[in-house]
């Protein structure tokens, strides 16, 4: 689901909860808390969507050079040791 989606469904719940006391007069209130707590979840879901997308297109657009995991992995003991060294 994309976040326009997203947004278009939260648009649509709190446009109905804020309907719902006119087109359900008796128990509307309850129904209606419902509405904008879904809403609320939409919005969540297109915020957390978009973040990952910028990160992901962060991540692509880094040029810098990659490690390998036994590079990183003689790093952190390197560093671990010099640590080690100065207590």
């Amino acid at each position: 689901m994309s976040n326009t989606t997203h947004y278009e469904n939260a648009n649509f719940l709190r446009e109905l909860a804020e309907n719902l006391p006119r087109l359900l007069p008796s128990g509307g209130s309850d129904k209606a808390a419902l509405l904008q707590r879904l809403a609320n979840e939409e919005l969540a879901q297109a915020e957390y969507e978009e973040r990952v997308r910028a990160k992901v297109a962060a991540s692509r657009a880094d040029s810098r050079p990659g490690i390998s995991t036994e590079q990183l992995r003689q790093q952190l003991q390197s560093r671990y040791q010099e640590l080690r060294d100065d207590v």
